[in-house]
């Protein structure tokens, strides 16, 4: 049976036309950083769209103007290029193509990652990471050509080809090898010095990486290029040097201007009219989950209310707009100072914006200026590696019928968590969890 509407799953980008706009005017005009990239008529670039599947550039770009053109045509979320160079990027295929012109390659940068995972736990280690493996490449001769911000959890070393003209190997085949061969090497000196990063970015030719001054997907920041003097400045100040071309939402600590929010405005409840509060413990890192359903344009509706409302006052407005609009069950989670509710129905997105205006949701906003909404449901880990604040807490809830089709993934992502979900009797939609949208933002 095909539940999910023809109209809903053509293949045009499912990015809202405001967000669409504004990436393109971003790319327009931002000051992508191509000067560090050498050679660039010989490196592959790939693009990362919006529904999450990756576009390979089919012809070579040979300077900015090329760049501009297809980032306007393609409005891609994530933009990477090539550490390596190649004959004929554009044509690069796997190491078992057989055409071995389509795997001539010419040099390949030293590309180091440092982010936060295992033993690097903040962002302020992986910077000190970074600095470290600066030292230690610079000891040894190796021309650093730049650093940068990746514009989420770490940073970006890469060093022009060391050994570019002491391979002379015809062989492509084994001249790539051997380039692989020597990486390894470096990695294992510079793992003796107690340094850490994602070896396997290092050894492989075949890595791309975020092109600085793009935008990062994940968080809305830009791969900012950083000289010595701004890697040492601090991590507050380079997230800050890392905000300019938003066009991706960060999410902010404030409260939507919803009618919610005015009317406990006006009661006194949030505070002095116009004073926005100081953040509790300054930028942190959690992870949320968008309403998106995966393989669609439908989404979930997910009523966002803040605490100076009773948990029953939030119940009684979730069980009328859920029998309203034959919503189902509403899973309702205390989050610090709100209360998140629910529902798996998969609704077009003019619909979720009435279902979150009848309800007087907090996210209407951010609803219609990106397309969906955006939950917290991981822990927010501040940049001192301590827990800011815990994840949220399933509270209540509320039973109902479900009339029409519910969003796969998030059925499958709530049961993973151990959340009881009825789903004997629900048509499912969409792709499974592993296509879910999680976003590793930055709160500020």
């Amino acid at each position: 049976m095909k539940l999910v509407h023809e109209k809903e799953m053509e293949t045009g980008s499912i990015l809202p036309p405001s967000l669409q706009s504004q990436i393109k005017c971003y790319y327009r005009f931002c000051p992508i950083e191509l000067a560090v990239v050498p050679h660039v008529n010989f490196r592959h670039f790939r693009f990362r769209l919006a529904d999450g599947s990756f576009y390979k550039v089919e012809r070579k770009i040979r300077n900015l103007s090329d760049l501009r053109e297809h980032l306007a045509r393609k409005t891609p979320i994530d933009v990477y290029y090539s550490t390596a160079c190649w004959l004929n990027p554009h044509q690069l295929g796997s190491r078992v193509e057989k055409d071995i012109l389509k795997n001539v390659m010419i040099s390949c940068d030293l590309a180091f990652d440092i982010d936060v995972s295992g033993e690097i736990r903040t962002l302020e280690d992986a910077r000190l990471q970074t600095m470290a493996l600066i030292d230690f490449l610079e000891s040894r001769g190796i021309n650093v050509r730049y650093s940068a911000f990746s514009g989420s959890k770490g940073f970006h070393v890469v060093c022009d080809d060391p050994w570019n003209q002491e391979i002379t190997e015809e062989n492509p085949m084994k001249r790539e090898l051997e380039a692989v061969e020597r990486r390894k090497k470096i990695v294992k000196e510079a793992k003796g010095e107690n340094l850490l990063f994602d070896e396997k970015v290092t050894v492989d030719t075949r890595r791309i990486i975020r092109l600085p001054g793009t935008t990062n997907s994940k968080t809305g920041f830009v791969c900012t290029v950083l000289d010595k003097k701004e890697l040492q400045s601090g991590t507050e100040k380079i997230l800050k040097s890392a905000q300019h071309g938003n066009i991706t939402p960060r999410i902010p600590k404030r409260r939507e201007m919803t009618r919610d929010f005015i009317v406990a405005k006006l009661l006194g409840k949030l505070g002095r009219l116009g004073v926005r509060p100081a953040p509790e413990r300054g930028p942190c890192y959690s992870t949320f989950i968008t309403s998106n359903v995966p393989g669609t344009l439908l989404k979930i509706p997910v009523l966002e209310f803040g605490d100076w409302k009773k948990i029953e006052e939030v119940i009684d407005v979730a069980e009328k707009v859920q029998c309203q609009y034959g919503l189902g069950d509403f899973l309702v989670f205390s989050d610090d100072n709100k209360f998140n509710a629910f529902s798996l129905k998969a609704v077009s997105r003019r619909r979720l914006e009435k279902i979150l205006f009848a309800a007087g949701s907090m996210n209407l906003n951010a609803c219609r200026k990106y397309g969906c909404t955006y939950t917290r449901v991981g822990k927010s880990i501040g940049l001192d590696g301590k827990i800011a604040h815990n994840e949220p807490e399933l509270v209540s809830v509320l039973k109902s019928d479900l009339k029409g089709q519910a969003s796969k993934a998030h059925f499958e992502f709530f049961s993973s968590l151990g959340v009881k979900v009825r789903g004997e009797r629900l048509h499912l939609c969409g792709a499974g969890k592993e296509k879910l949208e999680l976003v590793h933002a930055i709160i500020e």
